[in-house]
């Protein structure tokens, strides 16, 4: 039975991923060609004003839908973002979005267990984040390994709720610690419509010195407790 849900889920996710190749090669490429082009640009904006509370609505589930495959990548989403509905209103969508995802993974995984989670991961990258073992701490490495860059923040996801973080404590957490990272991509994204693209460069370069720095962190917090 346990063999026949995994099966049932894997199928489900397949076609899922399908789906968004497909509509990524009909909608999102071309959408993203017309970003280059300030009649494209225009076309968009007008799109999306038409579109209503639809528009939002679509984004945020799909940034959830982002988050549950937790394999596809956020960055585009995070960008078009900012180009679609701007600084703030992009942000906003984003994290809302990031929110429901995380919900949801957390709900499933309780429900489900760790099966559901070695679909994503093994249980040896399961052991790297050991620090995950410490309850008394657990709510300081949770923020931290989610405020780090470089940590696949998807992946992360899936395995807290096997520690006994309540998931409300949880959601604050991770929406905290993924806000700055966040708000920096769809604040690139929110420029970059604009034409602000030195602004982008310059923004985009920091992160990047940031990212490299904490890539190196992340090694050496796990490293240390695996060494432990």
């Amino acid at each position: 039975m346990a063999n026949q849900r995994k099966l049932i889920f894997k199928i489900i996710i397949i076609l899922i991923f399908i789906l968004l190749i497909y509509f990524s090669v009909k909608y999102f490429l071309p959408m993203c060609k017309q970003f280059n082009t300030e009649s494209g640009r225009a076309k968009i904006s007008e799109f999306v004003e038409k579109a209503g509370i639809f528009a939002p609505l679509l984004f945020i589930l799909l940034m959830a839908l982002q988050i549950v495959i937790a394999f596809l990548p956020g960055g585009p989403l995070e960008i078009t973002a900012g180009m679609l509905f701007g600084g703030l209103f992009g942000t906003i969508f984003a994290v809302m979005g990031t929110v429901l995802g995380t919900l949801a993974v957390y709900g499933l995984v309780k429900k489900f267990g760790r099966p559901l989670v070695h679909f994503f991961i093994s249980e040896e990258k399961i052991k790297k984040f050991s620090v995950l073992e410490d309850e008394e701490r657990l709510s300081f490495w949770v923020f931290v390994l989610f405020l780090i860059p470089g940590i696949p923040k998807d992946l992360l996801t899936y395995i807290v709720p096997l520690t006994k973080m309540s998931g409300k404590q949880f959601l604050l957490l991770s929406a905290l610690a993924r806000f700055p990272a966040l708000a920096v991509s769809v604040v690139i994204g929110s420029n970059f419509i604009q034409g602000k693209y030195w602004l982008c460069v310059v923004i985009a370069c920091i992160a990047t010195v940031i990212a490299i720095f904490g890539f190196r962190m992340k090694n050496k917090i796990l490293n240390k407790k695996e060494s432990n």
